[in-house]
């Protein structure tokens, strides 16, 4: 019995020592991608409904520096529309609709009678994105779009069916406007309410509501969404006040449906516990949109990249790997909010990752967290060299940005070299006052790229705009030389030249 009890401590104290390590890991992981300016918001990892990690980080508020909390809530972005596909599952476990019904059948104004509910779920139904609403915009650059617009936009425009319908995957937003339509024709109600009532409440989600240009709501504990400059992404602009963002952000984002949720790490934890134990959908409901969809060819639909390659199912993304059991996902990503939700429903695990600057690496760590949780090892891509002499170059001056450069230039298996990201970087910097700096970055991308006439005509154009005329003239001269028709470098030289 002695030998029996010893051994049991023993295999306790290493689960215990595993569990401790894989956290460390988890937190090694979420304080490197800080420190790389790719993580501002929240973390939460659980299994079996138990928080075993969480971190906040980054400023909820960058006027007030107000930090962020675990209270925090954030605008989800895509992660939005789990919410919509568990209402439409909903309404069909009470029979008011056919996953295979036809749109049309709930929403008559709408033309098209072919598409399905299924496959505005799951992204095949050919409908493309909003680029339906650019001649309405032109139109009326003062609306502010709401979900009737949506079938009049689409009857509208002929081009808005890519593709037919269970042709290809094909990821639609304003296909899950019209699935929220259908909700508000079903439930004779408006779609925030329907939420409110039928989802966000019975999960105990008492902190997540819809917030859009015409739903205001008041929430101090709502972060403000940020956009970083890339050369120096330690400098946070407000989503809202560039020009940029601003059709994203007040014209499309009056529709529901696609996004607009806003909620906190432990509010979708407390849905993931719903969703376990069938207080809002039932198991079946929930097996059906886990199932990977087929197309009209009879293959699978086929979404992401890298390690979050997946299949389609009904609002979920289902990863292809499973080697750490069956993973089922969503991820979001608009201008000052980018998200990660994902269950391994094999291990009871969920990962949640909220981030209120525009820094796409998120879902990278978000999945590289699940892959830590289970004995893997995180994905790593390369950095860009560019993004590293720039940013160093702002911080400590133009010494030690070489000095690092000759550190990585070699560096293949950790960083990479692209041309555009030189320049794009150099005009981003030159542009937003750091000429000098910005300057240094198009001088070297003529040094790394000495044969393409467009790193001359960059440095050319930047050098006219800071009055040095003589230097301009050669540069374009040189870009010339590589590319006698370079339209821009033309120009630049006939003004330059005119008096």
């Amino acid at each position: 019995m002695r030998i029996i009890a010893i051994s049991l401590l023993l295999i306790t104290l290493n689960l215990k020592a595993y569990s401790q390590n894989r956290v460390k890991q988890i937190d090694s992981l979420v304080k490197t991608r800080i420190a790389d300016y790719e993580l501002s918001g929240n973390v939460l990892v659980a299994e079996k409904g138990k928080v075993i990690y969480q971190h906040s980080t980054g400023l909820a508020n960058t006027a007030s520096n107000t930090p962020v909390t675990p209270a925090s809530a954030f605008h989800l972005a895509s992660v939005s529309k789990i919410f919509t596909s568990v209402a439409i599952f909903q309404l069909y476990e009470k029979g008011k609709l056919l996953l295979n019904d036809p749109v049309k059948k709930y929403i008559p104004e709408l033309n098209n009678g072919v598409v399905t509910i299924s496959q505005l779920l799951s992204h095949t139904s050919g409908l493309v994105d909003f680029q339906i609403l650019e001649r309405p915009y032109l139109q009326d650059t003062s609306k502010i779009f709401t979900l009737v617009d949506i079938p009049v936009a689409i009857n509208n425009d002929k081009n808005a069916f890519a593709s037919a319908p269970g042709e290809k995957w094909s990821y639609s937003n304003t296909g899950y406007n019209l699935l929220a339509l259908i909700v508000e024709k079903i439930a004779k109600t408006s779609f925030p309410d329907y939420l409110s009532k039928n989802l966000f409440k019975p999960a105990g989600m008492l902190h997540t509501y819809i917030n859009t240009p015409l739903i205001k709501v008041s929430d101090a504990n709502r972060v403000t969404g940020y956009d970083y400059l890339n050369f120096a992404p330690w400098v946070l602009q407000r989503a809202d006040s560039l020009r940029q963002n601003q059709i994203e952000l007040l014209h499309i984002n009056g529709l529901v449906g696609m996004g607009n949720v806003v909620t906190t790490t432990e509010d979708l934890l407390g849905f993931d516990r719903a969703l376990y134990h069938g207080k809002i959908i039932k198991r079946s409901s929930l097996d059906k949109a886990f199932t990977p969809v087929r197309l009209n060819n009879g293959e699978l639909a086929v979404r992401g990249w890298k390690n979050t390659l997946s299949y389609m199912g009904l609002g979920w993304c289902v990863l292809k790997d499973t080697t750490y059991g069956k993973v089922v996902f969503h991820t979001g990503g608009m201008a000052g909010a980018v998200t990660a939700f994902i269950r391994n429903i094999t291990k009871d695990q969920t990962v949640i990752v909220l981030n209120n600057v525009t820094q796409r690496s998120t879902h990278n760590t978000a999945m590289s967290v699940l892959y830590l949780l289970n004995g893997g090892t995180p994905q790593t891509d390369k950095k860009s060299s560019a993004n590293e002499f720039a940013r160093t170059l702002t911080k400590y001056g133009v010494n030690e940005a070489w000095a690092r450069f000759n550190t990585i230039k070699t560096d293949t298996a950790h960083f990479y070299t692209d041309e555009r990201e030189f320049n794009m970087a150099g005009i981003g910097m030159f542009f937003n006052n750091y000429k000098a700096q910005g300057l240094e970055v198009l001088r070297l991308n003529t040094v790394l790229f000495p044969n393409s006439a467009n790193v001359y005509d960059s440095l050319a154009m930047a050098l006219a705009e800071s009055g040095d005329k003589r230097s301009a003239i050669l540069m374009y001269q040189k870009a010339l030389e590589l590319d006698p028709k370079l339209i821009s470098s033309l120009n630049g030289m006939k003004k330059l030249t005119a008096n």
